[in-house]
């Protein structure tokens, strides 16, 4: 199956009409072309920086769309990818990823909750923070977080929180807001966590996604979202902690020489 017309969410095949990832960036992908069934769907769309390829469902299935298409833009001599987002467990041989001019650049997975955190020690000193700590944000991220591309003060920019020691920010995390639920409830994705380092060890990091998980609950929100690289063991077991699960686990792959400047 392969459809082109304006929209997506009615153009998704039905088993994956519910998927909290494709709900939330339906927005992105709304002119991308739709490939394949019930089983795998693979997203194809133009981006700033080139072509780019999105695959969800069944490992074999997107390994064969993928196929499929990395034939034909081979026989049409189309430009390579940019960048290109598939189930981790698929298996693309050497021939393929050379017709797509991309190679596996990160592994990583995405996990969601729709329920609010156990309470968490440390929760009472996370604050709201508004505008005017913009700059303080960015110069607690360069210590705490600096590979971060978060900012505040971006268009989809839904807050950001803070712990404070001394007087100055230790520690940050903001969410980005999202589409989500297609019955008009939005999504939040959370971003730019970060403790400095002679912070560490305290808790903070799960007080401040505690306390933006519970807002985004208390926003009536479908769901709150994050990413996190697949080797970041304690990472995973705070989020695990804290309530959320995973809904999808990623190989990206991108064009050689890519600077890390676009992950999304």
């Amino acid at each position: 199956m392969t459809t082109t017309v304006d929209g997506l969410a009615e153009r998704l095949p039905q088993a994956f009409r519910a998927r909290r990832w494709l709900l939330a960036d339906r927005d992105r992908w709304r002119d991308a072309r739709v490939l394949g069934d019930d089983r795998a769907v693979v997203l194809v769309r133009s981006a700033d920086i080139g072509d780019v390829v999105l695959g969800v469902g069944d490992a074999d299935a997107v390994a064969a769309l993928v196929r499929d298409l990395a034939g034909e833009r081979a026989a049409a001599g189309g430009p390579d990818l940019a960048w290109m987002t598939l189930p981790r467990a698929t298996v693309l041989d050497a021939v393929t990823l050379g017709a797509l001019g991309v190679a596996q650049y990160s592994t990583w997975d995405r996990m969601s909750t729709d329920v609010p955190p156990p309470p968490v020690p440390g929760e009472d000193r996370v604050e709201r923070l508004d505008a005017s700590a913009a700059d303080e944000v960015v110069a607690c991220l360069a210590r705490a977080n600096p590979g971060s591309h978060a900012r505040p003060g971006g268009p989809d920019d839904a807050g950001w929180w803070g712990v404070r020691a001394d007087g100055r920010l230790v520690g940050v995390i903001g969410a980005a807001d999202r589409l989500g639920a297609l019955d008009g409830r939005r999504s939040w994705h959370l971003h730019g966590l970060g403790v400095v380092p002679d912070a560490r060890g305290q808790g903070l990091g799960a007080a401040l996604t505690a306390v933006a998980l519970r807002a985004g609950r208390a926003a009536g929100l479908a769901w709150v979202s994050l990413g996190l690289y697949a080797d970041n063991a304690v990472a995973r077991r705070l989020y695990l902690r804290l309530g959320m699960s995973v809904d999808e686990e990623n190989a990206s792959y991108a064009a050689p020489g890519y600077d890390g400047s676009w992950r999304r």
